[in-house]
């Protein structure tokens, strides 16, 4: 088992000077989110104080919700999406990025530092929607804080971590950790997970952290839940280093990439799709925390170019002859035979063709099968029989062994048995004893085939990017035909299609159904008198106060003009006034700040509730604006139900 984290070097590293720790806003949210009695409102209107976390954490939120949902457009559903846990560690990195975008540090790049931060966010979340080890939520926050062991030693130590980093870049063959050890007398992966506990992160997410760049101590059991989670965060680190590399360096940091997300249970196309996104999203975040970023890599590409160098290696007399040129990277070929002395002139001939070989006697069960997965051949050379054919078959039930070339070593050609090699899944044949030609000329058609699966990977690639772009388009003009331009509030069409799905809930769970409609006093008096920017600059604000004043499970729709609609579902009568009540005040409490005239707006406001007696939806919204008019007649500034027992302001 590890040693435990010295918690009294960390208190005398935190005694040393000021470790990295949150501030302003943030610190409140932190605060605010450890009391059990928290309310979601209360949360909300101590959030909006920082105009930048909304925006971080409504990004963030829709990084959550699947394609076919709506958007996330306001604080309350950011939360609702999120959960405290996670809008707690959100507000702790982002209040950590703000204040520490720059420092004293000459040797730490804190740019490259918390593009990297961000890269690992957005890869970890993309993992564990996938790999589902941790909720995504959870998972983006870790990635963000998961390298903050390093911003501390560089706030700390800011002299003498920079001579270490210029130690380490003289001499790249040197372990930062075991530097640090020596430094400090304790590394940054112990720092951070230390910064961690202290933060109120749970110890399961913390001891990942602690251990993924020396997976060797962490001592977890291969397919544990703590395995796992430290392998997707070795593999955002490994994704947030390709983005950051010169582009000389891709294709080599891709290979083994795509070998720990096999591990990970991920197909290469969807692994494949999952940084492409990551690529996106880094240039959109950056763009929102005016951090610098790149262009994101073209995964595909590279990923086409990793299979092509899987299955490439051709012999030198092929270059002779015309042929395609050889690849660095070697084909692996497996050799099953009987007897071990068979192989020998068979080695021989593959040697000499650039192959890497291995070799596996059959002696019976399941011996060459292990073999085979544990190399995971491009060509098989298998010697026919029974064993033979059970491994062939046993390997095209595999996703692995669907895509191994297979050759059968047979004693003649006897139609028979090449028919039946044939349906166990053998692509060619070659009589023994073996001739060096004709293994030449089998190997040249392996490496055909091998390129041409490449191709075709890459050419599918193309099409699912394609597919997902489109995808991520159509989704984006749904958003917009769905939303008001001006608000950002959903607009009619968003309206009526919501009214009447919670109409039909209403009915079904015999559940009560309230719906307000809203409008603002006096706005054509001030279009005429300020000009439509000036009312633009109104409607945003009153949509804004109307959003501040409803709760969660509450909709706020602009409907057009000057003209808002409020859903309530699982609202009666009486609640739904109180609620109205709120929003007329919300309204008329803040004036509107015009960088001219100072505006105050009122607003009145209309109330129905669904009866059994209604026809339908057209009832309900007949009966609010009925509401509406008379809080019109009435003086205006008000709120009306004209509803049995509830007429009144």
């Amino acid at each position: 088992m590890p040693q435990p984290i010295d918690m009294r070097r960390y208190t005398q590293l935190k005694a040393a000077g000021e470790l990295p720790s949150p501030r302003g806003v943030a610190l409140a949210i932190i605060r605010l989110t450890q009391s059990s009695e928290v309310s979601l409102p209360e949360l909300g209107r101590v959030i909006k104080g920082d105009p930048a976390f909304v925006g971080r954490l409504i990004k963030a939120a829709n990084g959550l919700v699947a394609e076919n949902r709506r958007a996330v457009v306001s604080v309350q559903e950011a939360l609702m999406v999120l959960g405290l846990p996670a809008v707690r560690t959100l507000a702790l990195g982002f209040s950590l990025l703000s204040t520490y975008r720059k420092g004293a540090c000459a040797g730490f790049d804190y740019q490259r530092f918390w593009s990297s931060s961000l890269l690992m966010a957005l890869s970890m979340q993309g993992l564990a929607q996938r790999v589902r080890v941790v909720p995504a939520d959870e998972a983006f926050s870790l990635g963000l804080l998961a390298r903050v062991g390093e911003l501390a030693l560089a706030t700390l130590y800011p002299d003498a971590f920079s001579r270490l980093l210029a130690d380490l870049h003289r001499s790249p063959q040197q372990q930062q950790l075991s530097l640090e050890d020596g430094a400090f007398a304790m590394n940054h992966c112990e720092l951070g997970a230390a910064m961690l506990i202290e933060w109120g992160v749970p110890d399961a997410l913390v001891q990942p952290v602690r251990f993924y760049e020396q997976p060797e101590l962490a001592g977890y059991d291969e397919g544990s839940r703590g395995a796992s989670l430290m392998q997707c965060l070795m593999l955002a680190r490994a994704i947030a280093q390709l983005c950051l590399a010169p582009d000389s360096e891709h294709a080599r940091l891709m290979q083994p990439m795509l070998r720990v997300s096999s591990r990970l249970g991920l197909e290469r196309a969807e692994f494949v799709a999952l940084c492409e996104r990551v690529g996106r999203d880094w240039v959109d975040w950056g763009k929102l925390l005016q951090m610098r970023t790149e262009s994101a890599p073209r995964f595909g590409e590279l990923s086409g170019a990793a299979a092509l160098d899987e299955g490439r290696g051709l012999a030198s007399e092929d270059a002779d002859a015309g042929g395609e040129a050889a690849e660095e990277t070697p084909l692996r070929a497996l050799l099953v035979v009987r007897e071990r002395a068979a192989t020998a002139s068979m080695r021989g001939a593959l040697e000499a063709a650039e192959v890497s070989v291995f070799e596996a006697v059959v002696a019976g069960g399941d011996a060459a099968l292990e073999v085979a997965i544990d190399v995971q051949p491009h060509l098989l050379v298998v010697e026919w029989g029974a064993e033979g054919e059970r491994l062939v078959r046993s390997l095209r039930d595999t996703r692995l062994g669907r895509g191994i070339y297979v050759i059968a070593l047979v004693p003649a050609e006897d139609d028979a048995l090449l028919l039946a090699a044939s349906a166990a899944g053998v692509d060619d044949f070659i009589v023994q004893p073996v001739r060096r030609a004709a293994l030449t000329l089998r190997l040249r058609a392996c490496l055909r085939t091998l390129v041409l699966q490449g191709e075709i990977e890459r050419e599918r690639e193309e099409l699912r990017n394609f597919t997902a772009e489109l995808s991520i388009a159509n989704r984006r003009l749904h958003e917009a035909a769905l939303t008001d331009a001006l608000t950002g509030l959903p607009n009619r069409r968003q309206a009526m299609e919501s009214i009447h799905m919670e109409w039909a809930a209403s009915i079904r769970h015999n559940r009560p159904l309230a719906l307000m409609v809203v409008d603002v006093d006096g706005f054509k008096t001030i279009n005429d008198a300020h000009g439509h920017d000036v009312g633009d600059i109104a409607l945003r604000h009153a949509a804004e106060a109307l959003r501040r004043a409803v709760r969660t499970q509450d909709l706020v729709c602009r409907t057009g003009g000057d003209e808002f609609i409020v859903l309530c579902p699982d609202t009666e009568l009486a609640q739904a006034r109180v609620v109205a009540e709120r929003l007329r005040a919300g309204i008329e409490a803040v004036p509107v700040e015009t960088g001219g005239p100072r505006l105050f707006l009122t607003a009145s406001v209309g109330v129905c509730m669904r009866t059994p007696d209604m026809d339908g939806v057209e009832a309900l919204i007949k009966g609010a604006d009925e509401g509406l008019y008379l809080a019109k007649q009435r003086g205006r500034n008000r709120v009306v139900a004209i509803q049995a027992g509830a007429d009144g302001a």
